[in-house]
């Protein structure tokens, strides 16, 4: 288990993911991003733009940089990108050993390896796609915390 400030990476159901070290209040860092750009993109990277991609800097756990590629997808999601900000911000109040994720579809236009979806809330999307595949209704349900180059996507199709 590698612990930061707020979170750790802990090893659950034979993957890792990032859990709350402390009581992370709604609006409160959890981390900053950190990673190397690309123009391609892979099921590890955060799309931060047409053709821009983050990547860890290494796929240890026990790297800091390595930490987002760890979090999960969640149709009901405590967590979001601010991407301007390079932070990750608490949605919601999440609590000690809570599981933090964030919706996939808030920042991947397409979505490299599409996924079936088994995070079991109420407004589960079934399959994860990508924000392209979204109807207007939930791209609306997501706008407060949906990437700026995301909500232009217009700008951003070739």
């Amino acid at each position: 288990m590698k612990s930061m400030k707020n979170v750790a990476i802990i090893k659950k159901d034979n993957h890792y993911t990032v859990a709350a070290t402390k009581e992370i209040k709604k609006g409160e860092l959890i981390f900053k991003l950190q990673g190397a750009i690309s123009t391609v993109a892979d099921k590890y990277s955060i799309q931060l733009g047409k053709d821009k991609h983050l990547f860890p800097l290494s796929e240890n756990p026990l790297d800091d940089s390595s930490t987002f590629m760890f979090l999960n997808h969640s149709c009901s999601p405590n967590s979001y990108f601010n991407l301007g900000e390079d932070k990750l911000i608490a949605l919601k109040n999440i609590l000690v050993d809570e599981e933090i994720n964030y919706h996939y579809c808030t920042t991947e236009y397409e979505i490299s390896k599409p996924f079936t979806c088994h995070c079991g809330s109420n407004n589960c999307l079934r399959e994860i796609k990508g924000y392209k595949y979204l109807s207007e209704s939930i791209k609306y349900s997501l706008a407060l915390y949906t990437a700026t180059h995301l909500k232009n996507s217009v700008k951003i199709i070739s």
